[in-house]
């Protein structure tokens, strides 16, 4: 009769109830512990790390210190990276929020909104305003307007924010243990997330723990609230007792002690897997309350890793299931009933395998209610279990579980896109593959982990190159190259797009989708203007708005215009690129788009101001800046007002200058739009008694532009660098920078410079 969920949310704690072996030899690491404890409960945040060999007993650890604490005087939350899970951004966070908000697997997408905004509200209202972020993590669909409207890197700021504020705001209703298992495997953006965590733990009421092995580095070190557990191997007597605790119903006799010491050294998992397999082969006996050797000490052949012990363990197990062990190792460290079902077609026999498995202690359960849920007893035991398939075997599954996770999660695809493209790699249908990829891409960009964008996309490309060049794989290849462009570009990889973006650029001029030719050829010509080719650019960007115009593709046709205005802006053709703001705007007809609306203002003003037409200047940068007041878009909130400061230098109003420099400056968040905000706002300074200061900090901003590759945004930034030099009586530097701003700009045939 099932009478309620039960009491355990962990696989520690549900081996625990089960039944552990007598926990030994870790009594001053708990004390530390305990100690760290005490000062976040005086609200002094602490950092503590474990760092250890696998099975050394980081978990066990953690599990027995929240036995000496009361229930009701601490939270708990517990998020677990995995090894397949180093590309797949947030995942242990996904685990803590999950947790929190009380979400399962089988919820449908109004049921997790429901539960987010009713748990928010019990908490505080005013964390209901980070909706928007927690949908977007959940992989729900956000409702946001302006959110949605957010440039990638705004979005990731929202969303760290909201996860610390949340965090923060639980341990302000009692101290919060907060732990991350297994760092080693961590994605990027969980650990930039950690990183932005940890900066603020000091001055709050959380206790943040962090296991990992000693490969694995960090820079936490030099935190004053930083704490470092090295679990080490067990001291020969707690090895004994371990042995003892082990085999509890019965005394050990020295020489099976000697055996498993012998062997095992004194890593716990080891002695525990050694012990076990001794006493299934038979070495072990049991006679007269006593434990004795069964056969002679040469006779007992042992492997010499934990992994081989967990390999001879297997192998004496019925073939039926091995079978079982080995395909749930397929699906993960962690597996649904589900899903096993679904793939090895079994019902009751299935279940009653998995309590023998549990029996045998390869693997726990993990939650009983509202799904079945298993967990390999530790990581070591799920990587011996997969390594013991033949590859093709492995792959025919890998493909079975991506079909069930399809099938079972229909619903909710999105939250698996990184699953399935992890499942689809590892089988033999490349096609899905490169579909789960792409997704799994774009999803990522979305959430500016670009790092873990860009490896979705080389990973699809790759597979790409060997499946046969057929019209449909052609036009893959040139979606995921249009995807990436705000991906290079925010890891300031010009260069490397540029040439990718020329290499295919014969596959992309013979596809018959015309839509996505000129996608293409639009970030072409917008990396032509970024290296300073305006020709060529304005004659690709020329072609791009053609095809995307006849295609329909609105924000590829606005990319274009900006490209084409602002080459001939560099150009010197200042009337022409007026000429475009009209033709761009129209784009808004065909359904809202931020950047549509405001990059035609922003552009059109920096033409006047190059006429000297300040007024007008100034007129539509400020109407740029009244179309982004419902929205948090930095980017553009930044660009705009640099905009208007440059027409308040032409006219000298430096008053009017300062104010919008510094706005330009104090909203600014990726590295580009500082870049940009950071270079106007040295041109004030040329002007107001800090020469000097701009002049150091125009030197920096033009070897990082170079180096970056962006060439023609080093032409105003040696610009105001002259007049630095004029101002501060430098004439011959003065000179010197204006012959290489000359030069530069000759090879650009950029007129207004030259």
């Amino acid at each position: 009769e099932l009478l309620r969920p039960g009491e355990f949310e962990t696989r520690i704690e549900a081996a625990a109830a089960r039944g552990f072996t007598r926990f030994v030899g870790r009594g001053p690491d708990l004390e530390t512990l305990r100690q760290a404890f005490h000062k976040v409960r005086d609200g002094s945040g602490q950092v503590v790390e474990i760092v250890g060999e696998a099975g050394v007993g980081k978990s066990r650890l953690i599990l027995e210190f929240r036995r000496t604490l009361a229930k009701d005087e601490y939270n708990c939350l517990q998020g677990l990276c995995r090894h397949y899970g180093g590309s797949m951004p947030y995942l242990p966070i996904l685990d803590i929020l999950k947790s929190y908000f009380n979400i399962q697997e089988e919820d449908r997408e109004y049921v997790i909104k429901r539960k987010v905004r009713e748990r928010l509200g019990r908490l505080d209202e005013k964390l209901i305003g980070s909706l928007a972020s927690f949908h977007e993590l959940l992989s729900v669909q956000v409702e946001d307007e302006k959110y949605r409207q957010l440039e990638p890197q705004q979005r990731r700021q929202r969303t760290f924010e909201a996860i610390r504020d949340l965090l923060i705001r639980v341990s302000q209703e009692k101290p919060l243990l907060l732990a991350v298992e297994d760092l080693h495997w961590i994605d990027k953006t969980s650990l930039e997330f950690l990183d932005f965590l940890i900066g603020g733990v000091a001055h709050s009421a959380i206790l943040l723990v962090l296991l990992y092995r000693p490969e694995y580095t960090h820079t936490w070190g030099s935190k004053s609230y930083y704490i470092q557990i090295s679990l080490d191997q067990l001291s020969s007597r707690n090895r004994e007792d371990l042995v003892q605790a082990i085999l509890e119903e019965g005394e050990v006799v020295p020489e099976l002690t000697d055996i498993i010491l012998g062997r095992a050294g004194g890593n716990p998992l080891f002695v525990e897997e050694l012990t076990h397999s001794l006493l299934e082969n038979g070495s072990i006996q049991r006679k007269n309350d006593r434990y004795v050797l069964a056969r002679k000490p040469s006779e007992i052949q042992v492997p010499d890793t934990i992994q081989g012990i967990i390999a001879a363990r297997m192998d004496r197990v019925e073939e039926s299931l091995k079978r079982i062990m080995q395909v749930a190792s397929v699906i993960g460290r962690e597996f649904a009933y589900r899903i096993l079902a679904n793939i090895t077609g079994m019902k009751e026999d299935l279940k009653s395998s998995l309590v023998n498995l549990q029996g045998l202690e390869f693997i726990y359960e993990k939650q009983l209610f509202p799904e079945l849920e298993y967990i390999f007893k530790h990581a070591l035991t799920q990587e011996v279990a997969y390594n013991s398939l033949l590859l093709k075997r492995r792959r025919e599954i890998h493909e079975r579980i991506g079909r069930a996770v399809e099938q079972i999660y229909a619903e909710r695809l999105e939250e698996y896109y990184e699953l399935l493209a992890y499942h689809y790699v590892r089988s033999d249908n490349a096609l899905k593959a490169v579909e789960y990829l792409d997704l799994a891409n774009q999803k990522a960009a979305k959430a500016n982990a670009m790092e873990e964008a860009k490896a979705y996309f080389e990973d699809a490309m790759k597979l790409l190159d060997t499946l046969p060049e057929t019209e449909e794989n052609k036009e893959r290849r040139i979606s995921l190259m249009v995807n990436q462009h705000l991906v290079f570009f925010s890891l300031l990889k010009l260069a490397d797009y540029q040439e990718l973006l020329a290499q295919y650029e014969p596959v992309a001029a013979g596809i018959r989708d015309r839509g996505l030719q000129g996608g293409f050829y639009a970030r072409i010509a917008y990396w032509e203007y970024t290296l300073g080719h305006l020709d060529q650019a304005i004659e690709t960007g020329s072609k791009a708005v053609d095809l995307c115009e006849a295609a329909g593709y609105p924000e590829d046709t606005g990319l274009a215009y900006l490209t084409l205005a602002s080459a001939h802006i560099w150009r010197g053709d200042y009337e022409r690129a007026l000429t475009l703001k009209d033709r761009a705007l129209r784009l808004t007809e065909r359904g809202f788009h931020l950047r549509n609306q405001v990059r035609p203002l922003l552009i059109s003003s920096w033409a006047c101001t190059e006429l000297g037409r300040w007024e007008e200047a100034v007129k539509l940068g400020q109407r740029a800046l009244e179309s982004l007041r419902d929205f948090e878009d930095s980017w553009l909130v930044s660009w705009a007002a640099w905009t208007i400061c440059l027409a308040y230098i032409g006219k000298r109003d430096m008053e009017r200058a300062i104010e919008y420099g510094e706005l330009a400056l104090r909203v600014a968040q990726t590295p580009g739009e500082k870049h940009a905000a950071q270079g106007v706002a040295a041109g004030v300074w040329c002007h107001t008694g800090k020469a000097e200061e701009a002049v150091g900090a125009l030197t920096g901003l033009i070897a990082l532009g170079q180096a970056a590759g962006f060439i023609s945004g080093a032409l105003p930034h040696m610009h105001f660098l002259c007049e630095g030099y004029l101002v501060a009586g430098d004439f011959e530097k003065a000179a010197e920078t204006a012959r290489e701003l000359l030069e530069l700009a000759e090879r650009c045939r950029a007129r207004g410079y030259i």
